[in-house]
C-alpha cells in the first residue's frame, strides 16, 4: 500500500470516529477477527487494522466464492447471519475508513450485485460509484476489470430504476471499449484481450450513481460512519 493511500485527509475523520464514546470498538474487532480485549489499542494502530481489514477481506472472497459456487458454508465467515451482503457492507465500511482504498473495489462489487439482485437498486449505484471511485484507471488489469464490470452493472440498474436513455448511452461505451455488457455477472471479472483500460466514467452526459446524484465516496465516509454506529446501537439495545 502507497503512502499517498495511507496518508491523506481523511485521517482526521478517522480519528474522529475513534474519538466518539460511542465507537463500538469491541463490534468492529470482533468482525476484523481481532482480540476483543484489544480492541481499542489495535483499531487505533492504523497497519494493524489495515492487516486485520486485508485478512478478513481475503476470508470474505473466499467464502462468498464458495457461496456463489453453490458449496456449503464452512467457515464462521460464511456461517454468519449477516454474511454475505452485510459483512460486505461492514468490509467496505471498515477498508474506506482506513483508507485501505486497494481492498473496496472487490467488496465493494459483491455488495453492489447483492443489493441488485435485491432489488435495491439505488443501494447497488451508490456501492456502483465507490467501486470506481477506489480504482485508478489503467493502474491494474484486475481493478479496471472490476471497474468495467461495475459500469455493466450500472446499465442493468439504470436499465430498471433509472434513465433508460442513459442505459444505452453505457451500453454503447462499453461496446465501444470491447466489454461483455454482462461482465459484472462473472464471479471473478477479466477482461477480453481486446479489451480497452478502464477511462474512470468520464464520459458524455456523465454518470449519477443515484436518482439523487449522491454516490457513497470517500467524502461521505463521515456520514456513512455516523449511520453505521447508529443502525450498531439500535441493534445493541435490541439484543438487550
Amino acid at each position: 500500500m502507497s503512502d499517498e493511500q495511507t496518508s491523506t485527509a481523511l485521517s482526521p475523520t478517522r480519528d474522529a470516529a475513534l474519538a466518539r464514546p460511542d465507537f463500538p470498538f469491541t463490534r468492529v474487532a470482533r468482525r476484523l477477527g481481532i482480540d476483543p480485549a484489544e480492541a481499542e489499542v489495535a483499531l487505533r494502530d492504523d497497519d494493524r487494522a489495515r492487516t486485520a481489514i486485508a485478512r478478513t477481506v481475503g476470508e470474505f472472497l473466499e467464502a462468498d466464492d464458495a457461496r456463489r459456487a453453490g458449496r456449503a458454508p464452512e467457515s464462521a465467515m460464511g456461517l454468519d447471519p449477516d454474511f454475505p451482503t452485510g459483512v460486505g457492507m461492514a468490509l467496505v465500511g471498515a477498508a474506506v475508513l482506513w483508507e485501505a482504498r486497494d481492498l473496496v473495489p472487490q467488496v465493494a462489487l459483491r455488495v453492489a450485485k447483492d443489493h441488485y439482485e435485491d432489488g435495491a437498486d439505488e443501494l447497488a449505484a451508490s456501492y456502483i460509484a465507490l467501486v470506481q471511485e477506489s480504482v485508478d484507471p489503467g493502474a491494474e488489469s484486475r481493478d479496471d476489470a472490476i471497474a468495467w464490470a461495475a459500469q455493466s452493472l450500472l446499465v442493468s440498474v439504470l436499465q430498471r430504476s433509472g434513465d433508460p436513455a442513459q442505459a444505452a448511452e453505457i451500453a454503447r461505451d462499453l461496446a465501444a471499449h470491447a466489454i461483455p455488457i454482462d461482465l459484472w455477472r462473472d464471479d471473478d471479472p477479466s477482461l477480453p484481450d481486446d479489451s480497452m483500460s478502464w477511462h474512470g466514467g468520464a464520459f458524455v452526459g456523465g454518470i449519477p450513481p443515484r436518482r439523487d446524484e449522491r454516490s457513497l465516496s470517500y467524502e461521505d465516509v463521515h456520514d456513512y460512519m455516523n449511520t453505521l454506529l447508529a443502525d450498531m446501537r439500535r441493534e445493541q439495545e435490541a439484543e438487550e
